[in-house]
């Protein structure tokens, strides 16, 4: 697959070869249960807590505030449905999210709505930022014991003003929780700074490997996600099972990389996305870049090539692999649920490709994607009846939203 060029990273990203290689031992030699008290079980402990200093330092987290997890998807349940569970006791049992959000994030509140908890979905503005006038007035009108939000969208990339709505949510008695996702690794996050509550991250976003992650919980937050008469031992009693050192070295060391080259990073994928929409934008008409560009994290890219599918989109340029913004399921075409809730048109949505730049993207390749775009661009538009229809001044959306 060398000849295919990976523009994917907002899905995953390579593992780092210091990252294998700091994780190899805690396979092979350093293989002892960190809850056993023998030498090998301490070695463990060493790595495990070397680990979790390193995501503290990354997020200004203290060392019991992070808790291992298998992923961010984890961490939303945890923090999501085990906290929403406790508050219900004390007569606070309404959960608001945002409609953009990720769907492990939908998928717990719809959960939550299923097992009879009111649940409140709120709107953006059509760049996908949150009104913060509306949110306050939002959360002052209903019984909300707990908001999540995305801080850096995984679609569009946009970037939430997460230290406002912290002090919303302070002000109102809300807890906070925050998918950081998209964010942990790639712009400053200080969680103390920030004033969160509970906040969710995946190592493999940041070129650690896959199935660990974290959850950071603020230390008088542990009531609510802690396991009734669990081991503290074992994740300070919010998870139970054997902790699998060698993913968590492996992601405190990926956090370490992270702190050290997040500078680098941001300056190299803030110029690879200005020569890709500038490339594309200026030789191509009817190209929408969705979301709020000084708002957003440049590593994340939402355009649409209207007048082309999405899915087709991505087999004709088949020399990148992208990420679609609208899905097939069956014969029904749905359109993304983040261009939806921004109000972004349907014809224009199911058109979006997201296309996400990370650390090993070259100059080269970002020529290559423009000239593959284009080309894939022009040739689509062809064969498609809706550019007749857009060229001869025909309301495509309305058709679309008759068809749906």
């Amino acid at each position: 697959m060398s000849d295919l060029i990976y523009l994917d990273y907002a899905s995953t990203t390579p593992c780092n070869e210091e990252v294998l290689a700091a994780m190899q031992p805690y396979f092979t030699t350093i293989y002892g249960n960190s809850n056993s008290l023998h030498r090998f079980g301490q070695e463990a402990l060493d790595g495990l807590s070397h680990a979790r200093d390193c995501v503290g330092r990354l997020i200004n987290a203290d060392f019991e505030e992070v808790i291992f997890t298998s992923g961010a998807t984890e961490a939303n349940n945890i923090a999501i449905l085990r906290t929403v569970k406790t508050i219900s006791n004390g007569g606070r049992p309404l959960f608001a999210t945002f409609k953009p959000e990720h769907k492990s994030v939908l998928d717990c509140a719809n959960k939550l709505k299923a097992g009879g908890h009111n649940v409140t979905y709120l709107d953006v503005l059509s760049n996908g930022l949150f009104d913060l006038d509306s949110l306050d007035n939002a959360l002052s009108n209903n019984n909300i014991g707990l908001l999540s939000v995305c801080f850096v969208n995984n679609e569009t990339g946009a970037i939430q003003n997460i230290r406002r709505i912290a002090e919303i949510c302070q002000w109102k008695g809300i807890l906070l929780h925050v998918d950081a996702t998209q964010a942990f690794g790639k712009i400053p996050v200080d969680v103390k700074e920030l004033g969160v509550d509970f906040m969710s991250a995946s190592g493999h976003k940041i070129y650690g490997p896959k199935g660990i992650g974290i959850l950071y919980c603020k230390k008088q937050n542990m009531k609510y996600v802690k396991i009734p008469r669990a081991n503290y031992e074992v994740e300070f009693g919010v998870r139970s099972g054997t902790t699998p050192v060698p993913l968590c070295v492996g992601m405190g060391h990926a956090s370490k990389i992270a702190g050290e080259r997040m500078h680098m990073d941001y300056g190299h994928v803030k110029a690879l996305r200005e020569k890709l929409v500038s490339g594309i934008t200026s030789r191509l008409e009817e190209i929408y870049v969705n979301g709020a560009p000084d708002s957003s994290y440049p590593g994340i890219t939402s355009m649409s090539f209207r007048g082309c599918e999405g899915e087709a989109m991505m087999m004709e340029a088949n020399k990148i692999a992208v990420s679609s913004g609208s899905a097939c399921t069956s014969n029904k075409l749905s359109i993304s649920h983040v261009l939806s809730a921004m109000g972004i048109s349907a014809d224009i949505a199911q058109s979006s490709l997201r296309i996400s730049i990370g650390r090993h993207t070259t100059e080269e390749d970002i020529d290559i994607a423009v000239d593959n775009l284009i080309g894939a661009t022009n040739k689509l538009r062809e064969m498609s009846p809706v550019w007749d229809m857009i060229k001869a001044g025909m309301d495509v959306d309305a058709i679309f939203q008759r068809a749906h």
